[in-house]
């Protein structure tokens, strides 16, 4: 599988803050998976003043912005995401917690203020 492994999480405090490379994660909004260009979205918000690239390599790849620029991607299928996920053959998958689908929280987006500062972690795929 060529692409990426995508999470988006509220942070686990300071919420109405920037995340850091060192942030805890809070409970997960979402998750996808998709293609090589599917990263493409979060990199422009980091041109913005509401997206920042934490770095990170691709194992994994942590960015942070604000849940009122996420919330309409995210829920309406982030660019590029598969609704059903792929693998291949070798892959090492623990069938108990992959849930092989994109997945988001709608109750968890909408408990999110708009101007607090969401955790995304990209794992490459590749």
């Amino acid at each position: 599988m060529m692409g990426w492994h995508v999470s988006v999480y509220r942070k686990a405090a300071e919420r109405m803050k920037p995340a850091t490379a060192e942030s805890e994660r809070g409970p997960r909004l979402a998750v996808w998976q998709g293609g090589l260009g599917s990263l493409s979205w979060i990199r422009a918000l980091t041109a913005t003043a509401d997206g920042e690239d934490l770095g990170g390599g691709g194992y994994p790849v942590r960015f942070t912005a604000r849940a009122a620029v996420l919330d309409a991607p995210v829920r309406n299928g982030p660019p590029e995401a598969k609704e059903v996920w792929s693998s291949d053959v070798g892959d090492v998958i623990d069938f108990a917690i992959w849930p092989g689908r994109t997945v988001v929280d709608e109750v968890g987006l909408a408990e999110c203020d708009p101007n607090e500062w969401l955790l995304i972690e990209a794992w490459d795929e590749s």
